[in-house]
């Protein structure tokens, strides 16, 4: 007796051909904005498809999405507000041994994330902490007062929050954290400075929030611009970096974690222990030596404390188109 022939499952359909339908659609939003909005979402959501080439070229080709470096060294995320910041592609150097690398051309965000963008991204996703992973749970965003930053600190980088909560936000807006060895290279330009500004001491100069008692406004000291325009990255807060293994100083990381899984995913890949770097001298720091744009320090993922923020990236090579 013959069997019967089994049929063979069905292949998942490929979500490429969606998404391409839906760049179709988007070229018929009249409002610009809208237009360039809703692309740069279905870009951002196809970022890390094996066929991701696919919809970015579509994209580009119809003026959906822009090149990153087409005569803009800024451009704002419609998803969370997000000024960012095109740091081209070319060589720099890390640690104060200066060691060589390369990198492709990436976004950074101007300033720190503030407690205003974190409320937005609360109420949009009613994000809730995992307790089972933070052990004092209690420390998340504990200086809010009834789920709401006060309002003298709205503006101020958000802090109490942990690597994973940070990255949280960043799945979110469609972005990812920096490497801390791309942090590094926004943070001291091509020449590969000691500080953002050059190799003046930030102590009594008034150039950053540092020695200070506590964080202040995102922006207050412009004269901590870097080379390409970004700010704060040395005195008011420390910033959560992606972890990366030593020595990978150029690499651009796919986005790496799933809404439900990334915690998981973060905890488990071979090369990582369980905690991440933070870069950047807070503003409590008093001594010059540990200002430096190389300086590294070593926290548990889930610690969260009153001198650690964070900034997202962008790595993907274009910008909305508006």
């Amino acid at each position: 007796m013959s069997k019967k022939a089994t049929k063979p499952p069905a292949a998942e359909p490929s979500p490429v051909g969606k998404w391409l339908a839906e760049l179709e659609a988007v070229r018929h939003v009249e409002n610009d904005r809208e237009r360039s909005d809703r692309a740069w979402r279905v870009v951002l959501a196809a970022a890390d498809h094996d066929d991701s080439a696919v919809l970015l070229d579509y994209a580009l080709e119809h003026g959906l999405v822009l090149p990153g470096d087409a005569g803009s060294k800024s451009w704002n995320n419609p998803i969370d507000g997000s000024e960012m910041i095109w740091i081209p592609p070319g060589p720099f150097v890390v640690g104060e041994e200066n060691e060589p690398a390369t990198c492709a051309g990436f976004s950074l965000a101007r300033h720190p994330v503030t407690n205003a963008q974190f409320k937005r991204f609360l109420d949009e996703t009613n994000y809730q902490p995992d307790a089972t992973l933070h052990p004092e749970i209690e420390h998340f965003l504990s200086y809010w007062v009834n789920g709401k930053p006060p309002k003298h600190l709205e503006r101020h980088p958000v802090v109490w929050v942990s690597l994973l909560d940070a990255d949280a936000y960043c799945h979110w807006a469609g972005m990812q954290l920096p490497t801390e060895w791309l942090w590094e290279k926004a943070a001291r330009g091509p020449e590969g400075r000691q500080y953002p500004w050059g190799s003046q001491t930030p102590l009594g100069k008034s150039l950053a929030q540092v020695g200070a008692g506590s964080t202040c406004p995102v922006g207050s000291f412009p004269r901590t611009r870097t080379p390409y325009g970004c700010e704060d990255l040395i005195g008011n807060v420390s910033e959560w970096c992606e972890p990366t293994p030593e020595g990978e100083y150029g690499q651009l990381p796919r986005r790496q974690f799933g809404e439900s899984g990334h915690v998981f995913n973060l905890r488990t890949r071979k090369w990582l222990e369980p905690f991440g770097q933070v870069r950047g001298s807070c503003y409590l720091r008093s001594n010059s030596q540990r200002m430096s744009a190389w300086h590294r320090r070593r926290l548990s993922l889930t610690r969260r404390n009153q001198w650690v923020g964070f900034r997202p990236a962008c790595y993907l090579p274009c910008r909305p188109a508006v």
